[in-house]
């Protein structure tokens, strides 16, 4: 070009500066870095629960990534360094755990910062609902109530209210509660049942909506397996006004193992007191009633047979009756004696398959009376069969009277799948004296596509015609179905018809039950109104009803409360009919009542139906530890005195009598602590047990190698074999420590299973013998040694594999380094700009490894350019790089990530260099861990009141005298 200065030798050396500046210099510097968040400013998520934050990044070079939680929650990613570039976002999603137990509600704050540009995102703890609740499953009956423990717990996050609630089996409440509860608070309610049944427990947080539900059986307390026996009952006393007061006593139970007695009595003021009394055993009754109505009934039985006589007042009257029955058969006959005597035959028999029962197809039935003294004669024959899957039943009679004509009777009932009709025809020689015809069916049965499931049927006889029809309306709560009935109904020249119905509604969550019935028709008499209110609680019921009749008139209604006192249940109700202006007032007071059988009494009815064991549990121990412990056989138990003695009568039969294993003192261990026994009524039999203070066995399998060689930690299998031949096996931790912390005292052989042993190596001693004594620590020591190192000379090498044992390490760590080569060489090292940080050896294990010590320099920082050198005539070379940081972890501690307070933890800890001594530490207390270089281990409680996120610290002392440490987080779960 014309004007153009020649090219001085300067301008090539600017030239190539400016593009080494954009090169370099461009990459390295962050310019103009903006972060932004991507997600929701927040976000929900329960306890235990990750939630996901998304930032976007813009800018370009180099840029260094921090996070951090306001409390500490823990991340899911880690800082690191990305490189930008301009016009183009970079998306860092951040996921993070929310601990458990955090309070709803709690918002933590996550920060990501890049070359002091940041953004925040915010994660608040949603409500996670939690509810525990225990009840037992059975409840004894002491009358007049039974009385239980119910538990409940709120184990969630927030604070919620939990609902009680106590139903019968048809649906009615009988107890309600509400309690509101702070997060993990926990409240035990005394609930009372005013009579044994079977109830359903509901338990639901209002707030969550969780629930629980299951059963309670209330059921009449039961006599004590030893002791003398009980009669339970009550004593009750009433008033009425207008009326009179009253006395009441009921009580029943065992007089002894063979005989069961009742008793119930009554007295009003001004009357005679009435009562009755009963005995009942295996092969029969007697029983007896005294006051203005007397008698006295027997009963007998005997197999097939059975006899039963009874003779009443004041107006004499005697039964007797005789059965004899066996399967597919029954006879009997009875007698009546009084102003009227008569004798009845009967007979059952089946035909067909199966025992004899009424309306049973194959079975025949007959029955013949007769009246000596008015004469008289009545029979009945009837049969059941099936026609074509019909069930079909006819029956027939007659009676028969001097100077008046035979009455015969007939009737028939047919059960086809979709109705049943039923008919019957009494006949005499002067014409049909009555007939009946009845029907029924559903919609149902007849397979009806109807909006509501009906029931339908009409009968039909002389002068007499009746129709009826029922179903069920479902009803939006809180009412529960209506049942409703309309009957249309002709007697006598008398027509009337009535359509009643009635529902229920729960209110402010089952506390209270309001009921609704009613009823109208013609005649207006038929119209009624029916309401009622129940409120049930564990200190007071109270329920009032009203009934109106607008057209007879009437109106009455009730208020009743009935409430615990002490140990005495109060009654009250009041009744008032307003149209004839009467009021009725009754309170009532029943309390308790426990009666114990004398032993002469209970021996004179046959006393107990058992046998004896007595025993001794011997404890090879402290003499102490043999008082209190839980002899159980079946169902019974017993605990043992200061000598270790017992005793237990336990009805006839095979027992395994046992030293309970769950409630055994931790100090000690089963030697021979069941033994099985035969036990025969009015026997004894003596067993004796023997228990073992808890011995324990540390042992250490050493590994015997050249000085100066490192081998990988290993298990090893060892066998524990006590004098009866019985072994257990176990493997040792990876340092070769193993504990046995329960076993019996005695003597035990201790060896190594070669079998299990790695290839080349072998044990370097017989198996050892060790005397466990009683509650002391017996300590034994095995050794092996590996094979010789294994020496390469000659040939060609070749580096195809390096793996440091971490990629992050601090200044001054030494981690293991693993290389995998193809070759023999002589030497192999790992270098650091030419000089000698490491040594590696061949494994023994492995053809082609060798393993070594890479020594970090204390006082270097950053990526650390090293390389492995393998010679053997010629040098190969194998680049590899460690990233040195103060903020490195100096190794790693293992442990279970989840844990409960009073768990043990078994901690391993691996560090990345050789130390001389490792140890934990948790809120000041030191746990020294056992092992040697680099691999140590130890066991760690976690303590009764550790938080959701809690944490310990390992720690070591280096050769050189410095200390390091790790923390170890541990999320803790209550349940």
């Amino acid at each position: 070009m014309v004007g153009m200065a020649p090219c001085t030798p300067l301008r090539p050396r600017l030239a190539l500066w400016i593009v080494l500046l954009i090169l370099l210099g461009v990459p390295v510097l962050g310019q103009g870095v903006q972060v932004e968040r991507a997600s929701p400013e927040v976000k929900k998520a329960a306890p235990g629960a990750t939630v996901t934050h998304v930032f976007v990044l813009h800018g370009s070079g180099r840029v260094r990534l921090r996070l951090a939680s306001e409390h500490g929650w823990p991340l899911l990613a880690r800082e690191r360094t990305i490189a930008l570039e301009a016009g183009r976002p970079y998306y860092f999603p951040v996921t993070l755990r929310v601990p458990e137990g955090v309070p709803a509600g709690t918002r933590d704050r996550l920060r990501l910062q890049a070359d002091g540009a940041s953004a925040d995102a915010f994660t608040e703890v949603a409500y996670a609902p939690g509810l525990e609740a225990r009840w037992p499953a059975e409840v004894a009956y002491l009358p007049p109530f039974g009385r239980f423990a119910l538990e409940v717990a709120n184990t969630g996050n927030g604070a919620d209210v939990v609902l009680v609630r106590l139903l019968t089996l048809q649906g009615v409440p009988v107890y309600q509660a509400r309690l509101p509860l702070e997060p993990g608070e926990r409240r035990e309610l005394r609930v009372t049942v005013a009579e044994p049944r079977v109830l359903r427990v509901v338990v639901r947080l209002e707030r969550g909506g969780l629930e629980r539900e299951g059963y309670l059986a209330v059921q009449p307390a039961r006599a004590k397996s030893d002791g003398p026996f009980q009669l339970l009952g009550r004593l009750g006393a009433a008033y009425r006004y207008p009326g009179d007061l009253s006395f009441s006593l009921g009580a029943a139970g065992p007089l002894s193992d063979f005989t069961h007695f009742s008793l119930g009595a009554g007295y009003a003021l001004g009357s005679q007191p009435a009562g009755s009394l009963g005995l009942s055993w295996q092969g029969g009754y007697l029983s007896a009633a005294f006051g203005p109505s007397y008698g006295l009934a027997l009963g007998l039985f005997e197999g097939a047979v059975s006899t039963q006589i009874a003779l009443s007042g004041p107006v004499w009257r005697g039964s007797m009756n005789f059965d004899v029955s066996g399967r597919g058969y029954g006879f009997g006959a009875s007698a009546l004696l009084d102003e009227d005597p008569s004798l009845r035959l009967r007979a059952d028999l089946a035909t067909g398959e199966g025992e004899a029962a009424a309306f049973r197809p194959g079975t025949l039935t007959a029955s013949l009376t007769l009246r000596p003294f008015r004469p008289q004669l009545n029979g009945e024959l009837a049969y059941g069969f099936s026609y074509r899957d019909w069930p079909v039943r006819l029956q027939g009679g007659f009676t028969g009277e001097p100077a008046a004509p035979v009455e015969f009777r007939f009737s028939a009932d047919v059960n086809p799948e979709p109705f049943s009709v039923g008919g019957r025809l009494a006949w005499t020689g002067l014409g049909v004296d009555d007939w009946g015809l009845a029907a029924a069916s559903s919609s149902e049965r007849l397979e009806l596509d109807l909006p509501l499931a009906v029931t339908f049927g009409a009968a039909a006889g002389p002068d007499r015609l009746s129709a009826f029809a029922r179903t069920r309306l479902d009803l939006p709560a809180p009412w529960s179905d209506l049942g409703a009935e309309a009957r249309v109904e002709h007697r006598a020249g008398r027509t009337s018809f009535t359509i009643s119905g009635g529902s229920e509604a729960s209110a402010a969550e089952g506390l209270a039950l309001f009921a609704l019935n009613g009823r109208l028709g013609w005649p207006l008499e038929e119209n009624e109104l029916q309401l009622g209110l129940r409120l049930g609680g564990s200190e007071l019921r109270t329920r009032a009803d009203l009934a109106w009749s607008p057209w007879k008139p009437d109106l009455k209604t009730a208020l009743a409360f009935e409430a615990p006192a002490g140990g005495a249940l109060l009654q009250a109700r009041v009744d008032r009919e307003w149209y004839s202006g009467r009021t009725t007032l009754g309170l009532g007071a029943q309390m308790p009542l426990v009666l114990e059988v004398p032993p002469a009494v209970t021996r004179l009815f046959g006393g107990r139906n058992v046998g004896v064991v007595t025993g001794e549990v011997v404890v090879e121990g402290p003499a102490r530890l043999r008082e209190g412990l839980v002899v159980r056989a079946g169902d019974r138990e017993t605990r043992t005195d200061a000598e270790g003695r017992f005793r237990l009568e336990l009805p006839p039969g095979t027992y395994t009598i046992e030293v309970d294993p769950a409630r055994l003192p931790a100090v000690l261990v089963p030697v021979r602590a069941q033994v099985r026994v035969e036990v025969r009524r009015k026997q004894s039999v003596s067993v004796r047990l023997v228990l073992a203070a808890r011995s324990v066995l540390e042992g250490r399998v050493r590994v015997v190698a050249e000085p100066g060689r490192e081998l990988p930690p290993r298990r090893f299998a060892v066998a524990i074999e006590d004098a009866l031949g019985r072994r257990i096996s176990l493997f040792t931790e990876p340092g070769g420590a193993f504990t046995v912390p329960a076993l019996a005292p005695g003597r035990y052989t201790v060896r190594l299973l070669e079998d299990l042993l790695p290839e080349g190596w072998e044990a370097l001693v017989p198996p050892a013998t060790v005397l466990l004594r009683p509650g002391e620590t017996g300590r034994v020591e095995l050794a092996v040694r590996p094979p010789e190192r294994k020496v390469y000379t000659g040939g060609k090498v070749q580096i195809l594999e390096v793996r440091p044992e971490a990629d992050r390490v601090p200044p001054g760590a030494a981690p293991l380094l693993e290389a995998r080569l193809q070759g023999e060489p002589g030497r192999v090292v790992v270098t650091l700009q030419g000089r000698i940080v490491g040594v590696l050896l061949p494994a023994a294990e492995e053809e082609g490894i060798w393993r070594g010590r890479v020594h970090v320099p204390t006082d270097t920082e950053g990526s650390l350019a090293l390389q492995v050198e393998a010679l053997n005539g010629a040098l190969a070379r194998f680049p590899f790089f460690l990233s040195v940081s103060p903020d490195a972890p100096w190794g790693v501690a293992r442990s279970l990530p989840v844990a409960r307070p009073g768990q043990t933890l078994e901690v391993a800890v691996h560090w990345y260099a050789p130390v001389e001594a490792s140890w934990l530490e948790v809120a000041g207390e030191r746990v020294e861990l056992t092992g040697q270089g680099a691999d140590w281990a130890g066991k760690l409680v976690v303590p009764a009141d550790a938080a959701a996120r809690w944490s310990y610290a390992a720690k070591a002392r280096l050769a050189s005298g410095e200390l390091v440490e790790l923390e170890k987080f541990v999320l803790i779960r209550k349940n």
